[in-house]
């Protein structure tokens, strides 16, 4: 039968299997050592009484016949007597040696056995003791046994209060009732605080009760982690507000909760209005502390929310969508005037001055607004028509808030069709070029085009550009349609020079979103090169708000184009909002008189004095100016004595795609050669009439 201390070894084999499932140890106790000072064990020494009995015989039996021959006695008798008494001694002998020899070797097997296990208790308890994670060993009952120092340091609680004392006056867990497994638990530590656990339970058996070694391990870093993941995953890093996942999750609560309770809840986007301005010019950090002032704020005005539970009695969430996207859900609201009158809350809001540094950042927002469940949608076109709303509060003029409507879904509809069909007017090449042309106010002679886009639609023909180019500059079809006008306009340059035609200059207008293209310039100076045309005949033309949005990239461009020598005009000048420093900082070659200064002259006084005055400014400056919009002699007349250097307008002719144009040209040049061409003369009474200003006073040139 194996001793209790035996069991006891075995019992401490598996526990060092369990906390080191990769060590080799031994089951079984190893074999006792030789003792090399114990007697000898081999069978010479199982012999030796036999060799010592016959030795005695022998001798007993020389004793004997010399008694024998003395006294005359039997000596086969005697004989016979003495070797049975002898053979009785010396089995007595033998036995004796053999039970010396079995007590011998048992001994030395108990002694092997006690160092063995003596070494396994020491081994187990370093392991034991010297664990990284907290072990506890409890009996059935759950009653703690044993700990060490990493259980004690886990619970902040000395041994002694540990031991004898039940698991579950610190720990909340339900042990498997038999077996081994894993279970998850909260630990009561001695400072009040619970923190989670993860506890593997292992189970050995010694007299048929059952101890179990409880290994635990601290999950408040895993928490604590996985809590950041989750905020990561639902909420925006820059502004710690609910982000797109999450507003969704909580946009679709709120509508579940408006149906039944058939409260309306309104759901409101907000962007801020020229936001990537504040980027480009100021740079992303002061954009990143515009975006949390903006957060602020609209948490400051409206009621707070949780971010970590959503609460029904708070009927406001506030949402960062991305980039200068926001969302507003107001729960169990009145009407379409409450949701007004919070939407004037949040513009009031945000007109005050955000200061950062030395700038101070006045932002506005457009803001749309949809109701539910009176747009009985789903959560998808829900969202559709706040941010249909929401573009319609830009294109009414920004800090403002528009609500959806029927109209607007047409629209809006209208405007996705007319996407689709442009989109595929580029796959099908339906766009085409048609020219303006441009002739000397002095001379008459044709000196340069204007290559103007026209879009060629099936069904409806030809599509006038305010019907279209702003589709394509929101969304971003200008680029590519843009270059292709650059690299068409340029070949059909290189047909004109390859018919023997005098040079002329061939203008482009370029949007706000091909000037920031990072690739513009390069691809100017390709086209170029590949149709042999000379850098200052190609005329880029720019409005002059887009100058006014003085930033770095714009900057750059600008001296890109001057690097290459392509020339630059300034289109429709004084409608925009006029700084008259970018002339000064920009090599500007052309300044083009807007037609709404030219329609009135010479009969409008304030027409005529604005004409004057931009053309006396480019004339300081040497700069050329062009008129447009001319449409008769008399103006053609009033704006050459003015100073004027051209003139574009129907007055020479239509817009006309090339082949049109070389024709109306060549007829051009052939009245110009026998002087049939007017030579847009006016009275001089006329000019002087026309150059009074409102008060009567006249105006020196």
């Amino acid at each position: 039968m194996t001793s209790g201390r035996g069991r006891t070894a075995d019992n401490h084999q598996v526990w060092l299997r369990t906390l080191f499932p990769g060590a080799r140890l031994s089951m079984s106790p190893t074999p006792p050592k030789t003792d090399v000072h114990a007697p000898p064990t081999s069978r010479l020494d199982r012999l030796l009484p036999g060799a010592l009995f016959a030795m005695g015989v022998m001798n007993a039996a020389l004793w004997w016949d010399g008694l024998h021959s003395a006294t005359g006695m039997n000596t086969t008798a005697m004989a016979v007597a003495g070797m049975a008494l002898l053979g009785s001694l010396g089995a007595w002998a033998l036995r004796l040696a053999e039970r010396r020899a079995q007590r011998q070797s048992a001994e030395r097997a108990s002694q092997a056995r006690h160092v063995e296990q003596t070494r396994s208790d020491e081994r187990w308890a370093m392991a034991f003791d010297g664990a990284s994670e907290a072990l506890i060993l409890c009996d059935a009952a759950g009653v703690a046994l044993k700990c060490n120092a990493a259980a004690v340091a886990l619970l902040g609680v000395p041994a002694s209060s540990m031991l004898g004392q039940p698991l579950a006056a610190w720990l909340q867990l339900q042990l498997p009732p038999a077996g081994g497994g894993t279970a998850g638990g909260r630990l009561q530590r001695a400072g009040g605080d619970a923190i989670p656990v993860a506890v593997e339970v292992s189970q050995a058996a010694d007299h048929g009760a059952a101890e179990r070694l409880l290994r635990l391990r601290d999950l408040t870093d895993q928490r604590d982690v996985s809590q950041k993941l989750a905020a990561l995953a639902n909420f925006d890093s820059l502004t710690g507000l609910p982000n797109r996942e999450l507003f969704r999750d909580r946009l679709g609560a709120a509508m579940a909760r408006a149906r039944r309770s058939g409260q309306p809840m309104a759901l409101m986007f907000l962007d801020l209005d020229r936001f990537k301005v504040v980027n480009d010019s100021l740079g992303h950090a002061v954009g990143d502390d515009l975006l949390r002032h903006v957060s602020l704020t609209l948490s400051s005005c409206l009621r707070s929310v949780d971010v970590v539970a959503r609460s029904t009695e708070d009927p406001v969430t506030i949402s960062r969508l991305g980039g200068d996207e926001f969302t507003v859900i107001v729960e169990a609201i009145g009407g379409a005037d409450d949701a007004a009158m919070i939407a004037r809350r949040m513009l009031e809001a945000l007109s005050t001055p955000f200061v950062t540094g030395e700038e101070e950042i006045v932002v506005s927002a457009s803001i749309g607004i949809s109701m539910y469940p009176t747009d009985d949608v789903d959560l998808d076109g829900l969202l559709r028509h706040t941010d249909m709303a929401m573009y319609r509060s830009k294109s009414m003029g920004r800090n403002t808030f528009s609500f959806f409507s029927d109209d607007l879904n047409t629209a809006v509809k209208a405007r996705m069709s007319l996407e689709g069909s442009l989109r595929r007017a580029i796959e099908r090449n339906e766009f085409v070029l048609y020219y303006q042309p441009k002739a000397d106010l002095h001379t008459g002679k044709v000196v340069g085009v204007e290559a103007l886009l026209r879009w060629d639609c099936p069904g409806k023909g030809m599509v006038p550009p305010d019907r279209f180019i702003a589709v394509l500059e929101d969304t971003g079809l200008i680029l590519p349609v843009g270059a292709w006008v650059i690299r068409k306009a340029l070949a059909e340059l290189e047909q004109w020079d390859k018919l023997g035609l005098p040079p002329i200059t061939m203008a482009v207008n370029l949007s706000a979103r091909q000037l920031r293209h990072q690739y513009l310039t390069s691809m100017i100076e390709d086209s170029l090169l590949e149709r042999h045309i000379a850098p200052e005949r190609l005329e880029l033309e720019l409005t002059e708000s887009l100058l006014m949005e003085d930033t770095e990239m714009n900057r750059l461009m600008l001296q890109n184009f001057a690097r290459i020598g392509v020339r630059l005009a300034i289109d429709d000048f004084g409608t925009g909002h006029s700084s008259l420093s970018y002339l000064r900082r920009f090599r500007v070659d052309t300044l083009k008189i807007d037609r709404s200064f030219v329609g009135e002259i010479p009969h409008d006084s304030e027409d005529c004095a604005i004409a004057t005055a931009i053309i006396a400014l480019g004339r300081s400056m040497q700069i050329k100016l062009v008129a447009e919009g001319v449409e008769t002699e008399e103006q053609a007349g009033f704006l050459r004595e003015l100073g004027c250097d051209e003139m574009q307008g129907y007055l020479l002719t239509r817009p006309l795609p090339m082949p049109q144009l070389i024709e109306w040209f060549k007829a051009h040049e052939h009245k110009l050669a026998h002087n049939e061409l007017p030579l847009y003369a006016v009275e001089a009474d006329t000019i002087r009439g026309a150059l009074l200003t409102m008060d009567g006073e006249p105006v020196t040139m």
